[in-house]
């Protein structure tokens, strides 16, 4: 209930179950902190570096660029293109990662072809879910049910075990994007001003600081100012120079001119402050920024240390270099107290900064930039070395020469050991906000266990009973049914602990194979689409894409529903059902 009224952020809903469970003596201390070194914890945290290895050395972005070239003119081709690329990254990769990574060039591809976004964003989001289920390690999430069916007694997934159902998934959500799909796809107009797409003309206004105002040797930080104005000043002008942050503790002068977020009913209050303390300068075009800066669209990526913070919290301006003039939150235009606004992962934000802070904010994990700006540090000779070590990852866990967890350690040390990956760099690729959620969901499924509570079994026990004559496929949907419901309100890692103990113990009561409803259960839980907060690459592209809530229950329910069917069908057909 929490989770789903976002009345605090998952990984920390996960967290205090973790401790209420150890202080209500449902687990043992030992249990309740054996999430973190859950071989699931340890292999997903692997995962995110082994995926930074590649990032840091280009071999992504060189792929992308080599392959969006062959793109051509038709629409139809270059969306065909933009989800056959995403799908081999997102099937080896996790695939936020690679949504992240191609935002920009979907965009890129659209703009210069005088094309919406929104017509290759959301397919490209949808596309990456739909391929993460075709190796263990595409998603988290597999590799946690993984990890949950080996502490049920059952085998752990191989890496290809459900390659052909996720293959047949995949191609008939693709086939469903490129026909019906495209064509319930929204055509934002977006324009090409960037400042138009965030609506910031009517909130931006410059005033002055006139000769004897009462506000002339006083700082930003202690101006009085009424609580009923919402002022943010976003750059000082003195004698035509644009002053440089930090600027909440230069004392004003008079004759300085102060571009400010404001709307007209509080400028007019403004106005009329006693002493005339600002006045409006309504003669002239307001500019935002001098030469040696420049504006662009930022997405706060998942994962971000933005996320669950303010503006003010983080300091932005100060941390980063960088003035936020503009936020979406949702797809909608945030236009009051914006320092004060709780940033969640998927809000746009339109920054002002230096080139220089722009290129190294491409490179930052808190961010996620959606104009095509080179990354200069990229160490392409080392793309052959980053691909060799994934793939020998892949190949080791594959053919059974060792577990994917140890694989995936070993292929980590050799990434920084072989100069692909820096120390530093190790450090930020980790979503620690997914490990936080993995170690404090796992106790939960230890605690619904039948040696502790029994939770999992009694309501297994209840399910058989109401299913009573029904055929192993139509069970099998229900489970997947209510697994892509609470998907789509709840974290998926969260769904799938809650979830796969109740499967297994309904097929063993019915005599099925429990695999063939952890797969289910498994798929469910990865290909959320009907809304844009059911999966994190939906929320990231809603930004740049221009997108409505109820854009992606049009488009993503139908192929909700197309996933459902096929994935019955075909685990029935390929488990024996």
């Amino acid at each position: 209930v929490l989770s789903a009224l976002e009345a605090m952020t998952v990984d920390v809903v996960a967290f205090g179950g973790m401790a209420l469970l150890i202080g209500l003596g449902l687990v043992t201390p030992q249990e309740g902190i054996s999430g973190f070194s859950n071989s699931a914890t340890i292999t997903v945290m692997a995962m995110f570096i082994l995926s930074s290895g590649l990032y840091r050395t280009g071999a992504i972005d060189l792929l992308t660029e080599r392959v969006l070239r062959l793109a051509g003119r038709s629409e139809t081709r270059q969306l065909l293109l933009i989800v056959l690329t995403v799908g081999p990254i997102s099937a080896f990769l996790n695939n936020t990662a690679a949504v992240a990574i191609l935002i920009p060039f979907a965009v890129k591809l659209a703009r210069e072809h005088q094309r919406s976004p929104s017509k290759f964003l959301m397919p490209l989001s949808f596309a990456s879910q739909l391929a993460g289920v075709i190796t263990l390690i595409g998603t988290s999430t597999n590799i946690l049910a993984s990890a949950q069916a080996q502490e049920l007694g059952l085998a752990p997934f191989g890496m290809f075990e459900f390659s052909l159902l996720g293959g047949i998934v995949f191609v008939a959500g693709v086939a469903y994007l490129l026909t019906v799909g495209r064509r319930l796809l929204p055509e934002r107009a977006v324009p090409e001003e960037i400042t138009e797409r965030f609506d910031l003309k009517p909130y931006l206004s410059e005033v002055i600081v006139p000769e004897g105002s009462p506000f002339v040797g006083q700082t930003l930080a202690s101006l009085a100012l009424p609580r009923d104005i919402d002022l943010e000043v976003l750059e000082i002008i003195r004698d035509g120079r644009h002053l440089r942050a930090p600027l909440v503790g230069r004392p004003l002068a008079a004759g300085d001119s102060l571009i400010v977020r404001i709307n007209a009913q509080e400028l007019a209050k403004l106005e009329k402050l006693e002493g005339r303390a600002l006045q409006a300068d309504s003669g002239r075009e307001i500019a935002v920024g001098g030469e040696d800066t420049a504006l662009a669209e930022v997405i706060v990526a998942p994962g971000s240390l933005l996320a669950g913070a303010t503006l003010r919290e983080v300091d932005f301006r100060n941390r980063y270099g960088a003035t936020v003039l503009a936020m979406t939150k949702h797809g909608q235009v945030v236009a009051r107290r914006l320092p004060d606004t709780v940033l969640a992962v998927g809000d746009a934000l339109l920054i002002k900064a230096p080139t220089g802070v722009l290129r190294s904010m491409k490179s930052d994990p808190n961010f996620i930039l959606t104009d095509d700006m080179r990354q200069e540090s990229h160490r392409t000779h080392k793309i052959p070395v980053a691909l060799g070590i994934v793939a020998g990852v892949v190949g080791l866990a594959a053919f059974g020469i060792q577990p994917i967890l140890v694989s995936a350690l070993e292929g980590c040390v050799l990434m920084v050991l072989t100069g692909c990956l820096r120390v530093r760099e190790l450090h930020q690729s980790i979503r620690w906000d997914v490990i936080f959620l993995l170690a404090g969901i796992i106790p939960l499924g230890i605690a619904m266990d039948a040696n502790h509570t029994g939770a999992a079994k009694l309501i297994a026990d209840a399910v058989v009973g109401l299913s009573q004559g029904w055929p192993g496929p139509l069970v099998l949907g229900a489970f997947y049914f209510v697994t892509m419901i609470l998907t789509g309100l709840i974290s998926n890692n969260a769904t799938v602990v809650l979830m796969v103990p109740i499967a297994a113990g309904v097929a063993a009561n019915l005599g099925l194979d429990p695999r063939a409803f952890i797969i289910a259960v498994m798929f469910a839980a990865s290909t959320s689409f009907y809304t844009p907060v059911g999966y994190q690459t939906n929320a990231m592209v809603m930004g740049p894409g221009g997108y409505k809530f109820f854009d992606f229950t049009r488009v993503g329910a139908p192929l909700n529903v197309i996933v459902m069917a096929v994935t019955i069908l075909a685990i029935a057909w390929l488990w024996g059902l």
